[in-house]
């Protein structure tokens, strides 16, 4: 089967708590709402890619369980193919509580559940199946399975993009088979010890994931944009204006968003600038994978802000 971008990822049922104030430690609070939504870097990425107009799967792991049958027809739903999709017997589907404070900044905590029980053979029983262009990945699946598929998509020729998210997750050994890194701030540092702070620290600790051997960089600076760094040329994007009131999932539709863009004009600049409107799309409204935009409305935004 043929794909514009696969994604190997997790695929959670995420509980979004929305909570006027942090709570301090102890504390018992409050709180506005409590609602359960389809989460998961993998399909978050993967719909994004989706909504983009992209051709996509989502190669991951449920439970045999009600929230696995929920998740999967959602997948089918946002047009996302889960042909390649694992159902785990004995094991639940991911779970993660998420609070949102009111300057929209999200803390999470959960299980993978199914997604940590990916093996090696399970992804190249897939990858013999299928071809795409672009792989996506993170760190929110064993890292068998992580491993398996960085390597099968460098022996097919991918492009192959890491989202090293969540910090826990990151480890080493991937980073040979990557062609671009996306990290945040907080992933940033721990993968270079450099706290990024501004410009001067963040192309400090760019120059320090290409010598990890990642020839594409851009790190990911929330509010004050990004820096692309490709062939030692140094690109800064800004992020655009926008009040965020719900940061889940801004990285993997900006994840996804570079995917698509750069299968359009092949630039990781331009890709850049694409991706950054359509995370600040995203994080302006609530709602989880119904707040990804669709390509029309990305368009929209840019041809508006030309103007």
């Amino acid at each position: 089967m043929k794909y514009d971008i696969v994604v190997v990822g997790s695929i959670n049922m995420d509980v979004i708590v929305d909570v006027p104030n942090y709570p301090e430690y102890g504390d018992t609070v409050f709180c506005n709402s409590i609602k359960m939504t389809p989460g998961g870097k993998g399909a978050n990425q993967a719909v994004t890619v989706a909504s983009l107009g992209k051709s996509t799967c989502l190669v991951g792991a449920v439970g045999k369980d009600s929230a696995g049958t929920q998740l999967l027809d959602n997948l089918i739903f946002k047009s996302v193919d889960t042909a390649h999709m694992l159902e785990i017997e004995g094991e639940g589907s991911g779970t993660f509580v998420c609070l949102i404070d009111n300057t929209g900044e999200n803390t999470m905590a959960g299980t993978k559940g199914a997604n940590d029980k990916i093996t090696e053979a399970d992804i190249n029983r897939v990858f013999e199946q299928i071809e795409a262009k672009i792989l996506l990945i993170q760190m929110e699946t064993s890292r068998e399975s992580i491993l398996a598929a960085a390597k099968a998509a460098k022996a097919k020729g991918m492009y192959v993009i890491l989202d090293p998210a969540p910090a826990e997750g990151i480890f080493e050994e991937v980073f040979q088979y990557a062609d671009l890194i996306l990290p945040n701030k907080q992933e940033t540092e721990r993968i270079t010890g450099i706290e990024v702070t501004d410009r001067e620290t963040a192309l400090e600790a760019a120059k320090k994931l290409r010598s990890l051997g990642i020839p594409d960089v851009i790190v990911k600076m929330a509010e004050n944009g990004s820096l692309v760094y490709q062939n030692e040329e140094v690109n800064w994007i800004d992020s655009i204006k926008v009040k965020a009131v719900d940061t889940v999932g801004a990285g993997d539709c900006f994840a996804g968003a570079i995917a698509c863009a750069l299968l359009d004009t092949n630039n990781l600049v331009e890709a850049a600038k694409f991706a950054s409107v359509a995370a600040g799309i995203k994080v302006s409204r609530t709602g989880g994978q119904d707040a990804i935009p669709t390509l029309k409305e990305v368009q929209e935004y840019i041809a508006v802000a030309s103007n």
